[in-house]
């Protein structure tokens, strides 16, 4: 701060007026801030796919953001659960049809758990035996990344996502959502291209907006009752593991955040 008009004539500015300045860098397009005192010890996550302003030759990138009424723990829960899609976003684009819900084959790669998040893979059961899995990592503390290579009509298909959750206090967070294909049939790509960007944004809040409802109720039902996860949850082998795993995640690490809630400890 170099000049504040109300300040009387010859009074120093004070500190508490002065931004403390950070580290920024760009990535992919994206700007990271590093909140650390010190220098940071670590770049921005990239995905070795897009450049540095966040697009690829070929690639289809679509950037979306919006927040959310719901602490970040429940959003990085949501998104790592691919089995209620078909339930949640009938029939909406971008979501599945009730009636082909059905159970995934979901594995969970225990040799990755540590501090810095966990990996595994998942395909719907009727994808046995030979369907591709799509994998996922999750990025402590909350980017989860999903991979896919497949066949779509004859031709090599590759879908990736970048869903960077964020807190932004108790009970609030927001979703940068970025997701990218390649392979695509021209008919697909040509109406993709006619669909205004805000239309595509229409229907992606429509989409987080269908989970609202669901979540905050959770949500506030374990704020009010103080009761364990565990106790309530009806995890699934077939479409909650990864749900199980992150809530066991942070029980592990995370008892220096200011607050969490695990399958069996929590902190508010």
């Amino acid at each position: 701060c170099e000049r504040i008009p109300q300040l009387e004539k010859e009074a120093e500015i004070p500190r508490t007026s002065c931004l403390k300045m950070r580290t920024c860098r760009q990535s992919e397009g994206i700007v990271w801030v590093w909140m650390g005192e010190m220098e940071p010890t670590l770049d921005p996550p990239q995905t070795g796919v897009l450049d540095s302003d966040g697009k690829a030759e070929g690639w289809n990138v679509y950037d979306f953001m919006i927040d959310l009424p719901y602490d970040h723990s429940y959003l990085v829960e949501n998104l790592l659960d691919p089995a209620h899609i078909a339930i949640s976003h009938d029939r909406t684009p971008g979501g599945g049809k009730r009636e082909l819900a059905e159970g995934y084959e979901m594995e969970v790669d225990e040799k990755s758990f540590s501090s810095s998040g966990f990996k595994g893979k998942f395909r719907q059961l009727s994808r046995q035996p030979d369907g591709p899995f799509t994998e996922f990592e999750f990025e402590a503390p909350g980017i989860i990344r999903n991979k896919y290579a497949g066949a779509l009509k004859g031709r090599e298909f590759r879908f990736e996502a970048g869903l960077h959750c964020m807190p932004l206090g108790m009970g609030r967070s927001r979703l940068f959502f970025r997701v990218y294909n390649k392979g695509l049939p021209a008919i697909a790509n040509f109406i993709l291209g006619l669909k205004p960007l805000w239309l595509r944004h229409l229907n992606s809040c429509k989409v987080l907006e269908q989970d609202v409802g669901l979540i905050t109720t959770q949500e506030d039902h374990f704020s009010r009752t103080n009761q364990q996860l565990a106790n309530d949850f009806l995890l699934l082998k077939s479409s909650d593991t990864y749900v199980g795993a992150y809530r066991r995640w942070l029980d592990r690490v995370s008892h220096g955040m200011p607050w969490f809630q695990g399958l069996v400890s929590s902190m508010r």
